[in-house]
């Protein structure tokens, strides 16, 4: 167990997606950390499409040293360029148009391909930190010390801190929260990559990302700046059907067009496409009231927080925790206060960020009930309602604008003055909130 006398920190990731090596990066610059990282796999590889990397993903690329690798796809918008489209997918009508960003500074929203950025991260995180083939079996924390055992029966330890990163079904949640349980949404996500050419006679295909909404459905289109083009979308499949399928399975177009028959010509076209698709089924569970256990276990990104890919920006939020995280065993630890304070302080810190975010599902499921209701026998109508309550109001800027940066800073600030305040009375000389009060402690904004 770290006490305030520990010299080094030994921590253990366990998971090496886009939070596991976010982590890693962040936690090897700390230099009383030791760091270890346990993958699954056999091999590192992505299984998917594109993924987005909105302003929150971009501005942490850049704290973890990341973001030079993904230049060629970073964008400054000037206003006139179309970031989303929204359009009706019974019939092609444009129902909403938002542009990008207009600060010169800030990169617009882009897309890549989800290998590229793992590539960019592992560019960053030496390659000794990662051992492979490592399937978690359990974790033995019932003494002073904790240990990781696994699958091939190996067993590794001591750790003052495990970090889950270990996705979805992650086994580090499973041992620390035992009672929280995911289960099958009913749903299934198709995804596929092809070559722009094999659309390129289809007529009326937006040139950026357009989203085309069905009253319980969508298809999500967008081509890519290396001559490929991305489709993703979700089907109703039976329970059975979602507890075989395994992540990234490939299928037959047949199983996927047969979901789409009411849509547009221009979609039917588009879906018809590809000669294979891969299949995810989607699962997804209840917000944990905390992401920490016992003062040495701490969850991060999907492992935290199972939103069932929701939002589509999995990747960016791991990156936040794990910058938070990061930032806060660097505060504690120049304090000379424990690792479980530090765990407390990320907990304060994300856990009401996961809320607002379940807050804003559970209201686009209850808008997406009231114009079922209101609109049964009008399918157009029932499509213009929910996207207009769940899309053009664009209620859900504030996720992708989030800077996780300054809310660490402004923590810092209000602590610090707290501190002050109990130690030597109110300060006179700085304002409560103050953003030149401080530098950033924790990480520098490159490598």
């Amino acid at each position: 167990m770290a006490t305030a006398n520990t010299k080094i920190l030994k921590v253990a990731i366990v998971g090496a997606g886009p939070g596991g090596l976010a982590a890693a990066i962040l936690l090897s610059r700390l230099p009383f950390v030791e760091l270890s990282v346990f993958e699954q796999a056999r091999e590192l590889r992505e299984v998917g499409a594109g993924i987005s990397i909105n302003q929150n993903t971009w501005r942490l690329l850049q704290v973890l040293g990341a973001a030079d690798s993904l230049e060629e796809f970073s964008k400054r918008g000037d206003g006139s360029v179309i970031d989303v489209e929204q359009r009706n997918g019974l019939t092609g009508e444009l129902l909403g148009r938002k542009y990008q960003s207009v600060d010169p500074n800030t990169p617009a929203r882009s897309r890549i391909e989800r290998y590229k950025l793992q590539q960019a991260l592992l560019s960053r995180v030496s390659p000794d930190l990662i051992q492979l083939r490592k399937r978690l079996r359990t974790i033995d924390d019932s003494g002073d010390d904790t240990f990781l055992e696994f699958e091939d029966s190996s067993r590794t330890g001591p750790f003052h801190l495990v970090v889950g990163a270990d996705g979805l079904r992650s086994a580090v949640r499973q041992h620390a929260f035992p009672d929280h349980k995911i289960a099958y949404t009913g749903k299934v996500a198709y995804r596929v990559l092809i070559p722009q050419e094999k659309v390129a006679h289809i007529p009326n295909i937006p040139q950026g990302s357009c989203f085309w909404h069905t009253p319980s459905t969508h298809v999500y289109t967008n081509p890519l700046d290396n001559g490929l083009f991305e489709i993703a979308t979700r089907a109703t499949e039976s329970e059975e059907h979602g507890n075989k399928v395994s992540w990234g399975q490939v299928v037959p177009k047949s199983q996927v067009v047969k979901h789409y028959q009411e849509y547009c010509d221009t979609i039917r076209e588009v879906i018809d496409a590809p000669d294979e698709w891969l299949e995810f089924a989607m699962f997804g569970g209840p917000k944990l009231e905390t992401v920490i256990s016992g003062g040495r276990i701490v969850l991060i990104g999907d492992a935290s927080h199972p939103l069932s890919g929701a939002f589509g920006s999995g990747a960016a939020f791991a990156f936040e925790d794990a910058f938070t995280l990061s930032s806060a065993l660097e505060y504690t630890w120049n304090r000379k206060l424990s690792v479980a304070k530090a765990l407390e302080i990320f907990d304060s810190i994300r856990g009401p960020h996961y809320e607002k975010l379940f807050a804003v599902l559970d209201t686009m499921a209850a808008n997406a009930k009231t114009a079922a209701i209101s609109a049964k026998d009008d399918s157009n109508h029932r499509v213009e309602q929910t996207v207009s309550k769940n899309w053009k109001a664009n209620e859900t800027a504030w996720i992708y604008e989030h800077n996780i940066v300054q809310v660490w800073r402004e923590w810092v600030t209000l602590n610090d003055l707290k501190e002050l305040d109990l130690n030597a009375g109110k300060p006179t000389a700085v304002k409560e909130g103050s953003r030149e009060a401080f530098s950033l402690p924790a990480v520098p904004i490159a490598a």
